[in-house]
């Protein structure tokens, strides 16, 4: 009987490189095409990677920030994912504590997060 793990050809979608990717258990071919191009180092799998780091690190920062409200960790993340993407160039979401956050790309396409605080301040001298 033959003890060592099945293996199965994924391709890199960015490149077209193909390698062997060792699975416990059988992956579909897609899954096995996924695990392929996680595992390029081409330049459209780095690029691929990269935007990961930035959707993964952003969702941390809303989900520590906003971590007692469910609703606004759900915009939040799909604004970063819409954004990361190149869905849209930006998105503005105002919170009900006069706080805006817009989530954008920089020039250099750094995912950015601006948030700000209107203070407004009335003096009345009747």
């Amino acid at each position: 009987m033959d003890n060592e793990l099945p293996r199965i050809t994924g391709t890199c979608k960015h490149c077209g490189q193909s390698r062997l990717i060792q699975t416990i258990g059988e992956i579909t071919q897609a899954r096995a095409d996924e695990i392929a191009s996680d595992e390029c180092d081409c330049q459209g799998a780095k690029v691929e990677q990269n935007r990961q780091r930035k959707i993964k690190k952003a969702n941390e920062w809303a989900e520590q920030r906003f971590e007692n409200t469910p609703e606004t960790i759900s915009l939040f993340k799909e604004g970063i994912r819409s954004v990361t993407n190149r869905e849209v160039e930006k998105v503005t979401i105002k919170d009900n504590h006069s706080w805006t956050h817009v989530i954008q790309l920089d020039s250099d396409g750094y995912l950015n997060i601006k948030s700000s605080k209107k203070v407004e301040e009335e003096v009345d001298f009747s």
